[in-house]
C-alpha cells in the first residue's frame, strides 16, 4: 500500500474482496473485524458505494459540456493585472472570470523555458481540466469553494514569483514566442532551487485542486458522523485524501494521465501531489512545523522529503494566507469562514453530534477568533517559512500588522465602543440543514441512508451533484483553520436572537448547480443492478465461508490464471483501491456508473421543495497532443 509522510492508511485485502465477488464465492477477505462483529461486509460495501458515486461525478457525458468561456481582451488585461497583485479578491469575480483566471496563471507558468517539454502536455490541455475541477467544487460553501481554490492558487504563484521561480503573470500579454528563464545566480542555493519544472506544475495543480469536493464540513465532523469516507480512511486526513484522489481522477478524465503514468517521473509526481495536499490538514500542522524546522536548521532530510516539505510550506502559507493579505481583503475571508462554521454547527445540533466548531455572530467574537488564529498559526508559520524562503518575510510582516488591527478592534469592542461595534463585513447566508444534501454523498452521515428504496422522480432526473444531490442515499457534510473558542455561546436555531434561522435561502443559480447531469434510465438501472448484485455477492460469500484473520498480510493475494479473470469486474474494482485512496489513482477510470437507488429522508429535501436542476456544464475530456 502507498505510504506518505503522515503514516500508513487503513488497508484491506483487495484481492480477497475480488474473490468474494466472483461466481465461486470463495473469497477469504480480511477487513479487520472480529468474528462476533455484525456487518462484516460493511467495509467492502462502502468501497463499492464510494467508487460508484465517484465515477458518477467524474465520468461526465461530453454532450453535456459547455464551451470554454473566453473573456474579452480588455477584461483579460484587467484580470492579468489583478492576478499580479497581493490584494487579489477572487470572491468579487463572476464564475466565468474565476475559471479564466486559473487558466491565465497556467499560461504564465508555461512561459517558463522548457516547461512544456518537462510536463509533457501543452497548456491548452488544461482548459477542460479546470472547467471540470471547478464544477466539482461546491459553490454553496461560503468559504471552501472554487473562489478559495483560486485564492490559494494565486497566492502560491505569487510566492513563487517573489522568489524568482516563475515569471510575472503579465508575461501572458506578450507575444506567444516570449519565454522566461529564471536567474540561477540569484536562486541557486535557494531552498526553492530543488524544485524542477514538473514539481512547480504539480504544486500548482495541488493548489487549485486541494479542496475539490469539499462538503463545507470539517474532518472532525466526518469522524463524529461516521461518514463513508471516514470509514474508508480510518479518520486520517479524510477529506484531504479524498481531494487528492479526485484530483487524479479529473486529471485522467481530461487527458492528463501521461503526467501521472510516465515511468519514473509519474510516480514521483503522484507522491509530491499526495504529500502537498495532505499538508493542508491542520491536524498535522505541528508535525509539519517540526519537520520544516529541521530543514531550515540544515539537517539532512533526503531529496524527496526536501521537495515535499518545500511544496508543503508554500501551499500551507497559501491556504491560510488570508491574514497575510491586506486587512480589507482579509476580513472578507474571516466572515466567510465564520458563516461556514455556523452552517456546520446547525447541522451538528440537528444530528445531536458534539460541536466541533464555535463560530460567533458578534464582531467581538470574530475579532478574538482572528487574534487567536493569527497568533497561534498564521504568524508562526510565515515567520518559520521566511527563515527558509526569505522572500516570504513581507507576508509575515503583513500578518503582524493584521494582528495589531484585530487586537485593537477586539479591545475597542470589549470596552463597548459604539463606533467599533458595527460589523465591518457581512458574512454570506448560512445554509439550512437540508441544503447539505448537495454535498458529495460519501461525505454524508449514514444515518440519512434509506437502503432498498426505489428511485424518486427527483432522482430520475439528477445524479450525484454538488448542488443537487438528489440521487444520493445520504443526507448531508474538509478541513480548514481550527475554530477558536467563541467568547459567548452561539444562539440555538430556535433562539429569537439567532440571525440566520429565519432566513429564506434563495434557490441556487445555474452557476451554482455544479456537477449534476440527467443520466439515462438505462444507466440508472444498470448501476442499481450492479451495486445490488455486488453487495449481495459479498454478503453471500461472507455467509458461505469468508474467514477473518487477525494476523494476515493485508495485500497478500495476487491473482493468477483464471482466478484473476474469473473475478471479472470485481477484480478491476478491487485493484483501483490498492493505492492512496478509495478512488482510482494509478489506473484509468472504469465505465461510468449512475447513482444507487437510494433516497434521502429529510422532509425538507430539495425533492420536497421542488428544487430546479439543470444539466452540468462539465468539460469534455481533452483532445490534445500528448508529449512523452
Amino acid at each position: 500500500m502507498t505510504e506518505n509522510l503522515y503514516g500508513r492508511r487503513r488497508s484491506v485485502d483487495v484481492g480477497g474482496l475480488a474473490l468474494a465477488l466472483n461466481d465461486g464465492q470463495s473469497g477469504h477477505g480480511w477487513g479487520g473485524w472480529e468474528d462476533a462483529d455484525d456487518g462484516g461486509t460493511r467495509y467492502a460495501e462502502v468501497l463499492i458505494d464510494v467508487r460508484a458515486h465517484t465515477e458518477n461525478i467524474v465520468n461526465v457525458d461530453p454532450a453535456q459540456s459547455s464551451p470554454f468561456v473566453e473573456v474579452e481582451p480588455m477584461m483579460r488585461d484587467r484580470l492579468v493585472k489583478s492576478l499580479g497583485t497581493w490584494n487579489f479578491e477572487p470572491h468579487k469575480l463572476p464564475e466565468e472570470q474565476v475559471v479564466a483566471c486559473s487558466y491565465i496563471l497556467f499560461e504564465a507558468l508555461f512561459r517558463i523555458e522548457g516547461m512544456k517539454e518537462a510536463v509533457g502536455v501543452p497548456v491548452n490541455c488544461l482548459g477542460s481540466f479546470l472547467r471540470h475541477l471547478r464544477q466539482m467544487y461546491r459553490q454553496a460553501n461560503s468559504y471552501h469553494n472554487f473562489h478559495h481554490a483560486l485564492d490559494v492558487f494565486q497566492a502560491t504563484y505569487h510566492f513563487l514569483f517573489r522568489a524568482g521561480m516563475v515569471p510575472p503573470v503579465s508575461i501572458v500579454l506578450q507575444p506567444d514566442s516570449r519565454t522566461w528563464k529564471r536567474d540561477r545566480r540569484s536562486t541557486d542555493g535557494h531552498l526553492l532551487s530543488c524544485l524542477s519544472p514538473q514539481d512547480l506544475f504539480a504544486l500548482l495543480i495541488a493548489a487549485i485542486g486541494h479542496d475539490v469536493g469539499h462538503p463545507g464540513l470539517s474532518n472532525a465532523f466526518m469522524k463524529n458522523a461516521k461518514t463513508p469516507l471516514a470509514v474508508v480512511y480510518d479518520d486520517k486526513s479524510v477529506l484531504e485524501q479524498m481531494h487528492y484522489s479526485l484530483i487524479l481522477q479529473v486529471m485522467r478524465h481530461n487527458g492528463l494521465a501521461p503526467l501521472l503514468d510516465r515511468p519514473g517521473s509519474g510516480q514521483a509526481m503522484r507522491k509530491l501531489l499526495l504529500g502537498t495536499v495532505l499538508a493542508t490538514d491542520m491536524s498535522v500542522h505541528a508535525e509539519f512545523m517540526a519537520n520544516f524546522q529541521e530543514l531550515v536548521a540544515g539537517h539532512e532530510v533526503g531529496e524527496h522529503k526536501r521537495r515535499v516539505l518545500v511544496c508543503q510550506a508554500l501551499i500551507k502559507c497559501a491556504d491560510i494566507s488570508n491574514p497575510s493579505r491586506p486587512y480589507s481583503v482579509s476580513k472578507h475571508w474571516a466572515a466567510a469562514l465564520e458563516s461556514e462554521w455556523t452552517s456546520q454547527l446547525l447541522l451538528e445540533q440537528h444530528l445531536h453530534l458534539p460541536a466541533t466548531v464555535k463560530p460567533s455572530d458578534h464582531p467581538l467574537g470574530q475579532a478574538k477568533g482572528q487574534v487567536f488564529f493569527i497568533s497561534a498559526f498564521a504568524k508562526p508559520l510565515f515567520e518559520l517559512v521566511a527563515r527558509g524562503i526569505p522572500e516570504l518575510a513581507e507576508f509575515a510582516h503583513q500578518c503582524r500588522e493584521n494582528l495589531e488591527i484585530w487586537t485593537e478592534r477586539s479591545e475597542q469592542l470589549t470596552a463597548g465602543s459604539e463606533e467599533a461595534a458595527s460589523p465591518e463585513s457581512t458574512a454570506t447566508q448560512t445554509q439550512r440543514v437540508e441544503e447539505f444534501m448537495s454535498a458529495f454523498p460519501p461525505t454524508l452521515p449514514d444515518r440519512f441512508r434509506i437502503p432498498d428504496e426505489p428511485l424518486s422522480p427527483f432522482m430520475s432526473h439528477c445524479s450525484v451533484s454538488s448542488q443537487s444531490s438528489g440521487s444520493s442515499h445520504y443526507e448531508s457534510c474538509e478541513s480548514g483553520p481550527p475554530s477558536p473558542c467563541a467568547t459567548s455561546p452561539l444562539p440555538t436555531p430556535q433562539s429569537p436572537s439567532f440571525p440566520h434561522a429565519q432566513r429564506d435561502i434563495a434557490t441556487p443559480s445555474s452557476s451554482q448547480l455544479m456537477y449534476s447531469r440527467p443520466p439515462s434510465v438505462t444507466s440508472v438501472s444498470s448501476h442499481s443492478t450492479q451495486a445490488n448484485d455486488a453487495t449481495a455477492a459479498i454478503r453471500a460469500a461472507y455467509k458461505a465461508s469468508v474467514r477473518k484473520k487477525k494476523s494476515f498480510h493485508r495485500s497478500s493475494w495476487n491473482p493468477t490464471g483464471s482466478a484473476g479473470a474469473g473475478a471479472g469486474r470485481g477484480y478491476a474494482f478491487a485493484q483501483s483501491f490498492d493505492g492512496p485512496g478509495p478512488l482510482t489513482a494509478d489506473s484509468s477510470p472504469l465505465s461510468t456508473h449512475s447513482p444507487s437507488p437510494l433516497t434521502p429522508t429529510s422532509p425538507a429535501s430539495p425533492t420536497a421543495a421542488g428544487a430546479h436542476h439543470r444539466p452540468s456544464p462539465l468539460g469534455a475530456p481533452a483532445v490534445c497532443s500528448q508529449e512523452t
